[in-house]
């Protein structure tokens, strides 16, 4: 039987550079979370849990008090839920017999830019905000039209709301392009001052919108539900997300390629190689960091 090769190893390195600027979730699934991920099966992984068990007290002098472990540590196993795959037979006289990493990614160019990476990009923000709600109900989850009149107010209560909850700066701020045009032309964004007796235009800070990275991303891709038994395609129920603000370590995007590769021409193929590729990945939101992502949807 010819050896069947697999270059899912190497197919996910070759991915990452290429398609990073096409993936509008990018630095969602590329979380610094990533790293306490611990792999366990194809489809399991193990995250830390790391529990405090008590605070600082009163000392007293000269008096030896009692010592234990005061901390907890153990661990939250998840089966991941998405497990995907994609397949094409391929004609001999099309492959270069070669170099077939090189044949793989040229085949699966179009099918990445066309159908992967949309995909991986309905699939994170709408686990993100379905995840998101399952852990908190509408808690931090805002349903209302924004407006050039009311996004700044909107957003400052949404920053306030995660100080107040003590989330870390070095938070992003996902918006739709249309989103992002209403916040350039926000009512309160720029004052006009008299001069020297001429009007010119200042800059003043009246946002926080200076301590947030902002992130475009296309509306098709930022709903709240889609359907993924072929493809990604929208649910008839999804509202869409107007802006999400996230502090990224509050989730991780565990993700794998268990097989990528070919198979040499048989009679059970038609005479013609055999493509098939295989990957694990999901989305997990931290249930004590889950105050770090708030959204807004649009109203139905």
């Amino acid at each position: 039987m010819p050896a069947v090769l697999n270059y899912a190893t190497d197919y996910q390195q070759a991915l990452q550079e290429p398609f990073r600027h096409m993936l509008q979730s990018a630095e969602l699934w590329n979380s610094p979370a990533n790293s306490i991920i611990k792999w366990t099966g194809q489809k399991e992984v193990k995250l830390p849990k790391l529990v405090v068990n008590e605070g600082m007290k009163d000392r007293t002098r000269r008096v030896i008090t009692g010592f234990e472990a005061n901390y907890s540590n153990d661990w939250e196993t998840y089966q991941l839920e998405n497990e995907r795959y994609w397949q094409t037979l391929v004609d001999p006289s099309d492959v270069d017999e070669t170099n077939f990493v090189t044949t793989m990614t040229e085949i699966t160019r179009v099918f990445n830019e066309t159908q992967k990476i949309p995909e991986k990009d309905k699939y994170m923000f709408s686990n993100l905000f379905n995840k998101k709600k399952a852990i908190n109900a509408t808690d931090g989850i805002y349903e209302m039209t924004l407006t050039e009149a009311n996004i700044l107010r909107q957003f400052d209560d949404m920053m306030q709301k995660m100080d107040e909850e003590a989330v870390p700066s070095n938070r992003v701020l996902y918006v739709t392009p249309a989103i992002s045009k209403i916040i350039k032309r926000a009512d309160g964004l720029t004052r006009t001052f008299s001069v020297q007796g001429g009007a010119q235009a200042i800059d003043t800070r009246v946002s926080r919108l200076d301590e947030v990275n902002l992130r475009e991303v296309a509306p098709d891709r930022f709903k709240t539900l889609y359907n993924f038994s072929n493809g990604a395609t929208d649910d008839p129920t999804a509202q869409q997300i107007q802006m999400m603000l996230i502090y990224i370590p509050s989730m991780c995007a565990p993700e794998k390629y268990s097989f990528a590769g070919f198979d040499e021409p048989t009679a059970s193929t038609a005479g013609n190689f055999l493509y098939y590729e295989q990957l694990y990945n999901d989305v997990i939101v931290f249930k004590q960091r889950s105050n770090g992502i708030q959204f807004v949807i649009k109203p139905v």
